[in-house]
């Protein structure tokens, strides 16, 4: 048995922190297994809930002035970004040199392994390292070339020197990172518990129902999904899962907000979603399978790179999907199991959209098929995360 202290990073309800509640249920059944949330935030509930404890801050540095040092593919370059990247880049330094380690010290927990969830905690490497810890980093996100290469740089040599081993969730994301000697391609697991798939939803024979999952995040491609809608034909409704963009987190983002582009565009964009016909609007819930269970296909218009849980969800229950010919996607959808539209082309989504929606019944039926068993195949060769852990 080992004792793991897994470090989490994010504040949001996401794919990212469902598929650590799986590899928490996961390690626990082996290991002993305890939480540090960065940031105190609904993540915090949810991680409970699977039964392991979870550590919070003691320095105030966290609560005020602690930022993410981000550098990903799917994230977009405004001057809010680049004026936030020079204090995030300083808050990384202290963390790494200084504060990370005092928080690591402080802990009523003998562990043998830290577990970063995330690429943008590489600064809590160093400290673990130092304190004779065998490291491991998820790699959850995309990690950006940039212009120069300067931050990308910065985060590779963390991960580099002080990181005894690396999970992908996607080849793409491997790749990225470059360490390939020392690196493992895991597909994130499927996380059935508390999502259930037998709530009765009421559905109107003359529509044809899809699903879109992500909210009116920018990445997940909501422009074009907004922008797509006027376009598909009148039989069909979609289930909107997600919650609304936030900019409000602090005093800080509200004057950075001011910079970004989406930031003046998302509430028009919002309320184009609320007054057209095609939408149910669902918003934040914990059972998505019934939704999955119900629609004909999933709706995945990804603007920029980024490995998409609701993809695998989707082949899991046998539902193909429609997706954007963004970097990577194609290294689990292919023509048999999904359609392709053009990036940044809204009526090429609502075309496909469309498309899927008078599809042949032995054509859906194949498509559905083919979804079925890509999953398959990619959970025959998928490792599990325990496998790593036994090395060390």
């Amino acid at each position: 048995m080992k004792n793991i202290l897994i470090i989490h990073h994010g504040i949001g309800v996401g794919g990212g922190l469902i598929a650590l509640l799986g590899l928490i249920d996961e390690l626990k059944l082996k290991n002993n297994v305890k939480v540090f949330c960065v940031f105190d935030s609904e993540a915090v509930t949810y991680i409970k809930n699977t039964g392991v404890d979870v550590f919070l801050p003691y320095s105030i540095n966290y609560k005020k002035y602690y930022s993410l040092f981000l550098h990903s593919e799917a994230s977009y370059f405004n001057v809010a970004s680049s004026i936030r990247m020079v204090k995030n880049l300083v808050t990384f330094f202290l963390n790494k040199y200084y504060f990370a380690q005092r928080e690591l010290e402080r802990l009523n927990f003998e562990y043998d392994i830290v577990y970063l969830n995330s690429t943008f905690i590489s600064d809590w490497s160093r400290a673990a390292k130092n304190l004779n810890k065998k490291v491991i980093i998820h790699i959850r996100e995309p990690l950006a070339k940039g212009l120069f290469g300067f931050r990308k740089n910065i985060i590779k040599r963390n991960v580099s020197k002080y990181c005894d081993w690396i999970i992908a969730i996607s080849k793409d994301n491997s790749k990225r990172i470059g360490l390939l000697e020392k690196t493992t391609v895991i597909y994130d697991p499927i996380v059935s518990k508390n999502r259930a798939d037998d709530k009765e939803i009421l559905l109107q024979p003359q529509f044809i129902y899809f699903l879109y999952l992500g909210g009116s995040q920018r990445i997940k491609g909501f422009e074009q999904f907004v922008k797509s809608l006027p376009y598909l034909n009148e039989n069909i409704k979609i289930f909107f899962l997600g919650g609304n963009h936030n900019y409000l987190e602090s005093r800080l983002d509200k004057l950075f907000a001011i910079f970004d582009p989406f930031y003046w565009k998302v509430n028009s964009l919002e309320n184009e979603l609320i007054r057209s016909q095609r939408i149910i609007n669902v918003g934040m819930v914990d059972d998505v399978f019934s939704y999955y269970n119900n629609c004909r296909g999933v709706i995945s218009p990804f603007s920029k790179p980024h490995a998409a849980l609701p993809i695998l969800e989707a082949f899991f229950k046998s539902k193909p999907v429609i997706v954007s010919n963004i970097e990577g996607m194609n290294e689990i959808v292919n023509h048999t199991n999904g359609i392709f539209f053009n990036n940044k082309h809204p009526k090429k989504l609502a075309d496909a959209i469309n498309y899927m929606s008078i599809m042949s019944d032995f054509e859906y039926s194949e498509m559905c098929c083919n979804a079925k068993k890509t999953f398959q195949k990619l959970m025959q060769k998928n490792l599990s995360v325990q496998v790593i852990i036994n090395k060390f």
